[in-house]
């Protein structure tokens, strides 16, 4: 348990390899995804049969310990009774990916688990979190991404120079978002190959960046807003590709 705890730290989830989850709807889309489980930690006289079921049949180890045992473990004030670790995925952009989304600077974890969410109902084949990013394995994060960072390839830790280099080798245009932009998000063709690529919620795309990208476009915004948060641009630039394919 001691060990567990420790992985609420990232610099712990980095040297162990493993991160927690917690909650009964998350730890079962857990349980239910193709990441190695490798403990489950449930409250004394939980009503949780189901996940322990799930658990045990897919051989993870599991203890029941006292609900304070749990509260330590959570990073929730109101514990749902039950805690995981799971291993951290060796991911990368899979070679057929034709929709990808890159994080560059999205420091705020609920933007950035809501991206994750959003980036697998959209059908993108991966998230790339950049170093100056959150950390995609971090308890609220994993929370606001409902599961769906177990389900779609999550990358961290890599240069965003080497994240853009692998997407130009693959074909894969890269595009951001400027309110200078001329081009409209609904005006370039998105059925080929694309990534977006999303800034800090502050400040947007660092300059040395936007320069290396393949295009920027802009979002219209008739009402008195100068931005709009980074998770709902996200949001509108992946279902504006997923209209766009349809109709092809």
């Amino acid at each position: 348990m001691v060990a567990a705890r420790k992985l609420q730290r990232r610099s712990a989830r980095d040297r162990e390899g493993a991160f927690l989850v917690e909650g009964r709807v998350v730890v079962g889309e857990l349980l239910a995804s193709e990441l190695e489980v490798t403990d489950l930690f449930v409250a004394s006289g939980s009503d949780l049969g189901e996940l322990v079921a799930a658990a045990e049949a897919a051989g993870v180890r599991v203890a029941e310990v006292p609900e304070s045992v749990v509260a330590l473990l959570a990073d929730t004030r109101t514990p749902q009774g039950v805690v995981a670790v799971a291993r951290l995925p060796a991911s990368s952009i899979p070679d057929h990916a034709t929709l990808v989304v890159v994080l560059a600077d999205v420091r705020d974890p609920g933007n950035a688990g809501t991206l994750v969410r959003t980036a697998y109902a959209a059908g993108a084949d991966a998230v790339v979190f950049g170093p100056g990013a959150v950390d995609p394995f971090n308890a609220k994060t994993l929370r606001a991404a409902s599961g769906a960072a177990f389900h779609v390839p999550v990358i961290r830790g890599v240069a965003l120079e080497t994240v853009l280099e692998t997407l130009s080798r693959r074909g894969i245009r890269t595009v951001g978002t400027a309110a200078s932009a001329s081009v409209r998000y609904d005006e370039v063709d998105l059925t080929a190959p694309v990534a977006f690529v999303l800034g800090n919620e502050a400040w947007g795309i660092a300059a040395e960046l936007g320069a290396h990208l393949d295009e920027n476009v802009s979002i219209p915004m008739p009402g008195p807003m100068e931005s709009l948060n980074v998770a709902t641009a996200g949001a509108i630039l992946l279902f504006e590709a997923v209209r766009q394919r349809m109709r092809v």
